[in-house]
Parts: C-alpha cells; sequence; structure tokens
C-alpha cells in the first residue's frame, strides 16, 4: 500500500493507472507513462508506490470498492439465504455490465499477475476480498431457525458464475449480462431452497 494512502498525488496516480490500463492494456502501463498521465514528476510516483504491484493493487482496491458497496446495499440482514445469494449474484451482474471497462481492468491484472508468476498475490487478494464480502452478507442473511448451510460454497459458486458471464460478455460484446445470469442464479437459489448446501 502506498506510504500515504489518503494523499491527493495517491489518488491523481490511481487514477492514471486506471486510465492507461483501460485503453491500452497493463503492458502500456509503464511507471514513467503512469507518472506522465497523473502530470507529476516520476519521482513522485516512486515516493508513494515502492512498485508497481502497490500501484496495481490501489487500482484493483479502487475497481471492486464501488461494487461491493453496491452489493452490500442490496442485502438485508433476515432475508433469508437463498434471497440473499440471489440478490448478491444479480446485483453484481447488474454492476459488472454497467462497468465494462472496469471489469477489463481487473481481468486485465489478473493475467499480467499470472504471467508474471511473482505477483499472483493480487489476483488472489482480490478473490478473497469479493470471497469475504459474499460470506458476510450470506451469514447475516439467515432466517431464525433456518437450516445451517455451507455459506463458503454457496460464496465460491456466485463468484464463480458472475466471473463466468463477465469473460463471456467480455469476449462476445453482447451485453448480455444481467439476462444471462438471472437464469443461473434463479437455478443456484434453487438449489439452495432445495437444500443442496445444508450441512
Amino acid at each position: 500500500m502506498p506510504k500515504k494512502p489518503n494523499d491527493i498525488q495517491v489518488e491523481k496516480l490511481v487514477d492514471a493507472a486506471a486510465r492507461v490500463i483501460r485503453e491500452d492494456g497493463v503492458a502500456a502501463a509503464t511507471t514513467r507513462r503512469i507518472a506522465a498521465d497523473a502530470n507529476v514528476p516520476l519521482g513522485t510516483l516512486h515516493y508513494y508506490f515502492a512498485n508497481k504491484q502497490e500501484l496495481f493493487e490501489g487500482v484493483s482496491d479502487r475497481v471492486g470498492a464501488s461494487g461491493k458497496e453496491w452489493v452490500t446495499s442490496q442485502v438485508s440482514e433476515g432475508m433469508g439465504v437463498a434471497d440473499a445469494a440471489g440478490a448478491i449474484a444479480r446485483a453484481f451482474a447488474h454492476w459488472a455490465a454497467s462497468t465494462p471497462s472496469d471489469q477489463l481492468i481487473e481481468f486485465e491484472l489478473g493475467i499480467w499477475a499470472l504471467r508474471t508468476r511473482t505477483q499472483f498475490k493480487l489476483p488472489q487478494q482480490s478473490y478473497e476480498e469479493w470471497l469475504s464480502v459474499y460470506r458476510d452478507l450470506l451469514e447475516k442473511s439467515y432466517l431464525p431457525q433456518e437450516k445451517r448451510k455451507d455459506i463458503d460454497a454457496i460464496a465460491r459458486a456466485l463468484v464463480a458464475i458472475v466471473d463466468g458471464f463477465i469473460i463471456q460478455d467480455q469476449f462476445l460484446r453482447a451485453a448480455t449480462l444481467p439476462a444471462s445470469a438471472d437464469r443461473i442464479i434463479a437455478s443456484v437459489v434453487q438449489a439452495i431452497q432445495n437444500g443442496v448446501f445444508d450441512l
């Protein structure tokens, strides 16, 4: 993480890095290019971020923050695990469909991290954060006397389903993510209601 996370220069640099990745991909996101896009000296970038890994973590955090906030706002305490699972997946699908360039950034950062073979922490951390948000939301959604369920398995299923649709949406450019996701989400909700995930 940056040395001074609340500094306005950090915001400028993260915004610039996201812009460069969005427009030209991770390969073009050199520290020199990002600093120029942010209109700051290269030394400023290195003052706040030890390396590109730290800067890219900031980009990933920024991209995911609005999604996590939106998904969280769609789940109510005590609404029931099946209904919460449906709400989570639908909210994520709609958010992802409305932010295709941000999804592309995350996809590119994930591929970059895998290819470098030294930066796998970035996508792994992103996934763990999303899974943690999903697990917390599902836990708080239990109805009184509702049978305990494998919350971790449900959270992982939701991530896998929506991630698959995001990739399909990016590659096919069909803009069908919410409608396509709804059909699969309904089957997961039904599976939860039918006890497939019961402990």
